[in-house]
């Protein structure tokens, strides 16, 4: 984990241990986020464990608000693949006080129902992306209060059930030739249209 500029701590042995532990607090944060995606328990204590009262979630299949909710939202995202598998990189940690924004590349594996299991090749959907997110210190430590991903690539064939993205949670790379620049999410629904699971 690295500070972005700006982020150096005060000066003095207690302010750096404090502020080495808010970083460390906050790489687990987003670990501990990571790795709840591919074990499946989204519940009421899972949203508590990671979310703000009023928290913003922002996918490309869809958006809410609130931690009420939110264990459903992302249980009825998940209900949709046999397995995943969510590798992330080293979070980029911007503190501000009881505020902080962390940040981290994506690349997330979905594994399609009835798809053969190794060693023979499976039917997978994978994305890479980077979650952006604001942190706030609570009572209970420090939880999420917004959190976007937004996606750069993809390659196989997405859920049936996903037939467009939000365009504010696509990246910024060129689109290919002869697609409409001024419509980011012209490619990415030409292309997940009549995609099967």
């Amino acid at each position: 984990m690295t500070d972005a500029a700006g982020g150096a701590p005060a000066a003095g042995p207690d302010a750096r241990i404090a502020h080495l532990t808010d970083r460390a607090e906050l790489g687990d944060l987003a670990e501990r986020y990571l790795a709840s995606l591919d074990t499946g328990t989204f519940d009421d204590a899972w949203a508590r464990s990671l979310f703000t009262e009023d928290v913003e979630l922002v996918f490309p299949v869809g958006s809410h608000q609130g931690r009420a909710g939110a264990a459903a939202f992302t249980r009825q995202i998940m209900e949709r693949w046999d397995g995943t598998h969510h590798h992330g990189s080293s979070a980029l940690v911007e503190l501000d006080g009881d505020r902080a924004t962390v940040a981290w590349s994506l690349i997330a594996s979905h594994l399609h129902f009835g798809s053969p299991r190794p060693p023979a090749a499976s039917h997978h959907f994978q994305l890479g992306g980077r979650f952006d997110t604001s942190v706030r210190r609570t009572p209970h430590g420090w939880r999420f209060a917004r959190m976007r991903l937004r996606i750069t690539w993809s390659t196989g064939a997405a859920a049936a059930a996903v037939t467009s993205v939000d365009a504010e949670t696509l990246g910024t790379g060129a689109l290919p030739a002869g697609l409409d620049a001024g419509d980011p999410g012209s490619y990415t629904d030409t292309h997940l249209e009549g995609s099967t699971a």
